[in-house]
């Protein structure tokens, strides 16, 4: 009896945690796509990550889910995904478009589910230069999947040119009850003078950031375990006064 008492706490430590989704950690964007369940940074839930839209001129090579490696950071109120541009080989390598016309251009999805705490907000950021103005635009939007208003922060070049950095938008509030669709997209394109964009960042604010609360079946499983323990107890002392 022991024994088996001793199997089955077991078994529930072993499978509450493997109910909660693993830590986002580095990897390509491949790797993110086959997440079945997504990962986790903080209180925050990433899944679903879409396929890759390229709207490119002829001439302009895609990136391949392989060649865009994501990178998650987080400080006491701001979860990161951060997306570097990749060559084949896996160094971090910009895109660059210099020819009169060029265009690359691609977009992306993926839904973010904040539990506990909520989204408050959300802000794009893009590692760009350009020696001509209105040439590069990097945008976010993020939308409840039950419907509601849609919220957008972009980052473009300004009208001005702007040497290689990291340039963000405007931090926009969100309101509305998640999970939430984001919509990420940038693109590039040549005019007078050529455009590169090393990568782009995804930044959301959350609140009560913190140790998740166990998932309710987790919670169901404890309280199933304290009630089946509490019988065999029961049953246990019963047993000893019969034979006294």
């Amino acid at each position: 009896m022991k024994i088996f008492i001793s199997a089955f706490c077991a078994l529930c430590l072993v499978a509450i945690p493997a109910l909660a989704a693993p830590a986002c950690v580095t990897g390509s964007y491949a790797s993110y796509q086959a997440l079945a369940g997504g990962c986790t940074i903080d209180n925050a839930t990433f899944s679903n990550f879409s396929g890759l839209s390229f709207v490119n001129s002829p001439g302009v090579p895609p990136l391949t889910a392989s060649e865009i490696e994501v990178i998650p950071s987080s400080t006491p109120t701001t979860d990161v995904l951060t997306f570097v541009f990749l060559n084949a080989a896996g160094a971090p390598t910009p895109v660059t478009v210099n020819q009169n016309g060029q265009i690359f251009s691609f977009g992306l999805n993926f839904q973010i589910a904040v539990t506990p705490g909520s989204l408050t907000g959300i802000q794009m950021g893009s590692t760009f230069s350009n020696t001509a103005p209105g040439s590069v635009s990097a945008s976010k939007s993020v939308q409840p999947l039950i419907g509601g208003p849609s919220v957008s922060s972009t980052v473009n070049d300004g009208g001005v040119s702007n040497a290689m950095a990291t340039y963000n938008g405007l931090l926009m509030p969100v309101s509305g009850v998640g999970p939430f669709l984001v919509t990420d997209t940038t693109s590039l394109q040549a005019q007078t003078g050529s455009v590169t964009e090393a990568g782009f960042a995804n930044s959301f604010n959350v609140g009560g950031v913190g140790t998740p609360t166990p998932e309710i079946a987790s919670l169901a499983m404890i309280g199933s375990g304290l009630v089946f323990l509490s019988l065999i107890a029961s049953s246990t002392r019963k047993r000893r006064r019969a034979k006294s």
